[in-house]
């Protein structure tokens, strides 16, 4: 069984060398719902256009977290809490401490909150290396 997930490992994970042991299936962190203090950037991605959907369906891993799931920058995780899964793209962030991930406030990020009533700006969640697109905004907002 190790044989065939480091086989898996290698076909999944693009050519990265695996860290001793193999890579994590999954990683669990804190993630933080940030606010945006860019009003410039508030306003485009209020508009739920397509750059919206681009800059609000990422996910900000540090990089230690990143390799130890075999995530490089721009490579498509899932994401999941116990309320819900979305898929986004994972991007790396300079000085960012293991163990906390960052999201804009978004319909990706609100997916993964506890149910209303609750007032929080952080989540537990795992995230895992994916394939495929990021979860669409008409999947998160049925029109």
């Amino acid at each position: 069984m190790y044989a065939a997930a480091r086989l898996r490992g290698q076909q999944i994970y693009n050519g990265l060398t695996p860290p001793a042991g193999g890579f994590n299936v999954s990683l669990e962190v804190t993630l933080i719902v940030e606010g945006l203090h860019d009003f410039e950037r508030a306003k485009r991605l209020g508009s739920l256009n397509p750059e919206f959907s681009k800059e609000a369906s990422t996910i900000y891993l540090s990089g230690e977290d990143a390799s130890s799931i075999g995530v490089s920058d721009g490579d498509v995780v899932e994401v999941s809490s116990d309320s819900g899964s979305v898929k986004v793209v994972a991007k790396l962030l300079d000085g960012l401490n293991k163990g906390m991930a960052l999201m804009p406030p978004s319909p990706w990020s609100m997916a993964l909150m506890p149910p209303s009533g609750v007032s929080t700006s952080t989540v537990k969640v795992k995230v895992s290396k994916s394939t495929g697109e990021t979860t669409s905004l008409a999947t998160l907002i049925p029109l």
